[in-house]
Order: C-alpha cells, then sequence, then structure tokens
C-alpha cells in the first residue's frame, strides 16, 4: 500500500463520500481512565476546633491518601486542608485559596473533595468557582466523593446546583439554631462571659472553670483599670495612657506590652467593669461575608446589673460615658463642671455648654441653687412704681397687641436653639457671648463675653457678612431644658424676650413661662409655615398680674444706681467640681504603683 493511502491513528477520515469528511470529538474525560494519568489534590475542612472535629479532620487527609493508593492513575500531589473555618465564605480559607490559584498556574487536573458542603456552603461560590476551574485551559474537575458528583461530566451543574443548594440551606438552619440556643442563655441569664483585663473565671477545687460562674476580680490587673479610668477623668487622651503604659511596660490581657488607643477604648466602654453584663453587643450580619456589626435593637439583649463585683463605681462609669461623648464633638480636658454665677443681677445662672452630653436636669439644679440669694419678692415696693394700688391688674401680653413682633425671640425645639434677627441686630457687633440658665426660675438670657469666658459661644464669625438667625445645636441640653420644663418634645417653643441695655452693657432675657407652642402646618398647607398654640390659660386673662410681672422682670427694672453687675463671671459651683475619681495626689499615686510593678513583673498578667 502507498504511504500516503495508509491511515493515521488520531487523524480524521479523510476518505470522500460525498464530499464529506468526519472528524470525531475528543473523548470525555473521565477519572477512573487507567491510560491517563491524573495530577490530584484532595481538599479537608472542619468548621470547628474541637478536638472531635480535629480528629475527624486527622482521618479525611489519611482516606484521601488511601483512595489515591486505590487509583493508579491518581498522582496525590498535596492535601489541602482549613481547620477551624466556615464555609460559607471564601474569606480566610488560606488552604482553600491556595488551592484554586494553584490550579489556575495548571499545576493540578482534579480536585477531590468529600462532599459539596466541605467545598462552599454558599451557591453562589461554589457555582462559581466550578465555572471558573472548567473554564481553565485545561479544565480542572472537582470530584465530590459522597456525592459521586463530577464536575466535568454532562449535565453536572443541575445536580451541583441541587446539591449547592442543600448545603446553603444547612447552614443558614444551623445559624438560625444557633442564634436560638444563645438567645434562650442569655434569657436564662447562663452567660459565658469571657473575662477582660481585671477578672478571672471561676475555678472549681479540682482547677477547673465553673461554667456559667460570674467573673471574680485580679487585682494585680484591677488596679491598671482603675488608673485607665480615673487618668481619662484627669483629661488624658487614650493615646496617652496608652503610651503611658507601654513605657514603663504594664501587660495586657494576652501578655503583651503593646497598647494601644484602641484597646484603651474598648475598657473604658465596656460595661463589665461596673458589674454589669449586657448581652449580644455585636452579631455576625452576612452570614456569607460574616461581618459584624453593633446590635442597634436587630436583637434582644438583656442587661444584668450587678452580674459580678464591680471594678469601678457605677458613677465613674457613667461619668467616663458622658466624657467620651463630649469629646466626640471636640471638648478637651478633663469632665467639664458647672459653674454658676454668684452675685449681680445673674446670680444663680449657670453658663450652658450646648455641647456638653449631659441631660439631666438635676445637675442644673444643684449647679443654681449652690448660691443663695434674697428673696426678691421682698424687695418689690408698690409705691417705687405707682402713687395708686395696682394689685388686680394686669400686664398685656404683646401677643395680644402687636400683628408683627419686632423684639427678640427664640425658637427652642429638642435639639436646637434659634434666635431671631432682632438679636442678631442687637449683637451684631458681638463676637462671643454666653448661653444662662437659671432653672428654678425658669429663664434664658444671653449675654456678651469674651473669648476666654468660660462655655463661651462663638456668635459672629465675620461681621462682614449679611446677618442670620442664630442656630445652637444643643441636642442634650435641649433634652435637660425640655425635663425642666415639662415641654411635649414633639413641639416647639417660641418665646418672646425682652432686650435690656445700660451704660455697662446690655443683655436679652426670656422667660420660658411665657412660651407659646408651635405646630409645623401640614404640607399641604403651603400658606402658613407653623400655627401657635397659646396656652388654655391665657383664656382667663391678658397677661401677668402686675406685681407678678415686676418680679419676674426685676432686671428690666431695676433702679439705675443699682449694682447690675451684668459681667460678673461665673465660679465653679460649690460641691460640684470634683465628679468622683481620683484626686490629683491619689492619680499620681497610683501611677508609681503602676510603675514599680510592671518593673517587677506584677501589673497586669
Amino acid at each position: 500500500m502507498p504511504i500516503h493511502d495508509r491511515e493515521e491513528p488520531g487523524k480524521p477520515d479523510q476518505s470522500e463520500d460525498g464530499g464529506k469528511v468526519f472528524i470525531p470529538a475528543k473523548p470525555k474525560v473521565h477519572f477512573d481512565d487507567p491510560a491517563q494519568i491524573f495530577r490530584v489534590c484532595a481538599y479537608c475542612r472542619v468548621s470547628t476546633d474541637s478536638e472531635e472535629q480535629l480528629s475527624s479532620f486527622e482521618l479525611q487527609q489519611a482516606h484521601y491518601r488511601q483512595l489515591a493508593k486505590e487509583r493508579p492513575n491518581w498522582d496525590l500531589r498535596h492535601v489541602y486542608a482549613d481547620e477551624g473555618i466556615s464555609g460559607t465564605s471564601l474569606k480566610n480559607r488560606a488552604e482553600f485559596n491556595a488551592m484554586i490559584a494553584a490550579c489556575e498556574r495548571g499545576e493540578y487536573d482534579l480536585i477531590v473533595t468529600k462532599s459539596v458542603s466541605r467545598f462552599a456552603r454558599n451557591l453562589v461560590d461554589c457555582i462559581s468557582l466550578i465555572r471558573k476551574l472548567k473554564n481553565l485551559s485545561p479544565p480542572v474537575g472537582v470530584f465530590f466523593e459522597t456525592d459521586h458528583l463530577n464536575t466535568l461530566g454532562k449535565d453536572s451543574e443541575l445536580m451541583l446546583t441541587f446539591l449547592a443548594s442543600i448545603a446553603q440551606e444547612e447552614s443558614i438552619k444551623k445559624r438560625e439554631a444557633m442564634v436560638w440556643s444563645l438567645a434562650q442563655r442569655f434569657k436564662d441569664r447562663k452567660l459565658l462571659t469571657p473575662p477582660p483585663l481585671g477578672y478571672d473565671r471561676q475555678r472549681d477545687a479540682a482547677g477547673n472553670y465553673i461554667k456559667y460562674a460570674p467573673l471574680v476580680v485580679n487585682e494585680a490587673e484591677a488596679k491598671v483599670v482603675r488608673f485607665i479610668f480615673d487618668a481619662y477623668l484627669h483629661g488624658w487622651s487614650q493615646a496617652d495612657i496608652a503610651d503611658f503604659l507601654t513605657d514603663i511596660g504594664c501587660r495586657t490581657k494576652t501578655g503583651s506590652t503593646g497598647w494601644n488607643s484602641g484597646s484603651i477604648g474598648y475598657i473604658l466602654t465596656n460595661e463589665r467593669y461596673c458589674g454589669d453584663v449586657l448581652t449580644w453587643k455585636t452579631f455576625t450580619s452576612d452570614l456569607f461575608e460574616h461581618k459584624r456589626r453593633k446590635n442597634r435593637q436587630d436583637l434582644d439583649q438583656y442587661h444584668y446589673l450587678g452580674q459580678h463585683e464591680a471594678i469601678v463605681s457605677r458613677e465613674t462609669f457613667e461619668m467616663v460615658q458622658a466624657l467620651l461623648q463630649n469629646r466626640k464633638h471636640h471638648i478637651r480636658g478633663g469632665l467639664p463642671s458647672l459653674q454658676v454665677i454668684d452675685g449681680g443681677v445673674f446670680r444663680g445662672f449657670v453658663p450652658i455648654n450646648h455641647h456638653w452630653v449631659n441631660d439631666d436636669p438635676g445637675l442644673y439644679y444643684d449647679a443654681s441653687n449652690s448660691v443663695k440669694g434674697p428673696d426678691r419678692k421682698n424687695r418689690v415696693r408698690k409705691s417705687t412704681f405707682s402713687a395708686f394700688d395696682l394689685e388686680g391688674y394686669q400686664v398685656v401680653r404683646s401677643q395680644f397687641l402687636q400683628a408683627r413682633y419686632e423684639g427678640p425671640a427664640m425658637t427652642v425645639s429638642r435639639d436646637r436653639i434659634t434666635f431671631n434677627l432682632f438679636c442678631m441686630r442687637r449683637f451684631a457687633d458681638i463676637a462671643y457671648i454666653q448661653l444662662l440658665l437659671h432653672p428654678s426660675e425658669r429663664k434664658i438670657a444671653i449675654r456678651p463675653c469674651g473669648r476666654d469666658a468660660v462655655h463661651c459661644v462663638k456668635w459672629r464669625s465675620d461681621a462682614a457678612k449679611p446677618l442670620y438667625p442664630k442656630a445652637l445645636c444643643c441636642r442634650h441640653f435641649g433634652a435637660a431644658l425640655f425635663g425642666i420644663m415639662e415641654w411635649d418634645p414633639d413641639l416647639l417653643y417660641r418665646v418672646r424676650g425682652t432686650w435690656i441695655r445700660r451704660s455697662d452693657g446690655q443683655i436679652i432675657l426670656f422667660n420660658l413661662e411665657n412660651a407659646v407652642s408651635v405646630l409645623l402646618a401640614p404640607a399641604e398647607d403651603a400658606g402658613k409655615k407653623r400655627i401657635e398654640l397659646l396656652p388654655e390659660q391665657w383664656e382667663h386673662g391678658f397677661g401677668e398680674e402686675f406685681y407678678g410681672h415686676i418680679v419676674e422682670n426685676e432686671i428690666f427694672y431695676m433702679a439705675k444706681s443699682a449694682a447690675w453687675q451684668s459681667h460678673r463671671p461665673s465660679v465653679p459651683a460649690p460641691g460640684m467640681a470634683q465628679y468622683g475619681g481620683s484626686t490629683e495626689e491619689e492619680l499620681q499615686a497610683m501611677m508609681e504603683t503602676l510603675t514599680r510593678e510592671a518593673a517587677a513583673g506584677h501589673a497586669g498578667t
């Protein structure tokens, strides 16, 4: 036979049959074909690091080595294994990701694993990875042993989708069961509380940990915790505290001597230091991405008070939380103390820091009442104002006299105080003012002040710019003010004031008792912006009784010869300058003790 007439193996049949040439397809890959050698890797995964699971992990590796020996055409080159890693995400699965990268480099023809659930419990990840491997050149197949599924086989994706969906749903059900189990434990006060710095878990006589037992104080570590809280109250920043503890070699709970602002912040915000336990502060919001976020009433929480012995008092802990919030508003230093004006026309008035995170009305009452003044009613003489007895006469309210009000006015909401243009015009050349409150007399005043005055407020940043109403954001002070006045938090309140000028200065005074509630008009009512709701008691009179009005507005009616003292500075309120914690001397002694103990290896752990 001529050489050119011979058929070469693997070549298409080129014999002519009506002009048709037949080209056979490549044979399908079959992993049991003894004529082909497959480069194989195996993958194992256990989802926890318990001893039982790790034992199973060792057995899985041994199983695949034995399986490769039984198949001569399998060249098992490596066993990849992840320990204690969930299959719902590809994150943190270092061995798995290394295996996929090796397949992309062309190092393997086949991945062998026990089941779809071992490979991935996320439907999207599973399908996308299998397609990615199948589209490589040459393609890489995955053989799921217990599922008897070869991903390079015909119609494999339909079965794969079904099995991957089941694996994903199993993870979802497991998570739901775990959440339910934790919820029941928390409800029954079965708290698995890891001990932070300053605490240890209780042990029995045999040295074993007692499950659900309250934490016990580790006194050596507790000294460090108390120092952190006291130093922060004295004005140290979190970075300052971390630097000091690092410099002296104080140890953390894990034994490290490196501290940072984050570790200090964790201690300062941990309610366990005042003896409480708050459950479920964070939770996994995404099962597949494993993202954790703060629990903002997404799951039920329980706050158990007095669960174990406290290291710091509840008062100290709450003060630190207030100071942490204040520093978010760029208020530096230690916890701000309330001050009070102890004389002059503003006796008993408290300068307000409208950024200070404090909504307790009692503190303002305590500060104001710390200075005692004469009874103003005893200073009112009827003959001063008229030769006639004006008993029973009323001073008519301005709302009943004028259609348009041109005096000072203030609008108050829970989070904002706004002064109208009249106030701005009267203080047009003023750079800074003080906001003053007298809680018992229900009055607010503003007065010009210098830049160095306590709690000064910038009134006009640029005198060349046009005048606009002045708004002060004061969410926490607003809450305290609404508590003092017992106002409805859903309403606005408008107060008309009095502008008073003397040779030595000017002030604007607002009597909160005369506030008028304001209701925002419905959006469809374009003709009206706001609706004033006049108090019911105004139906029975036109204004205040004359002599009562004089007492309430004493500042306006004072004789020109009287000592006005409108610029009298404030002083720390007696008994309120120190909010708790240690003194400077005590803090210095704590620093020296920690330094000595750290040098001896006893501070911290």
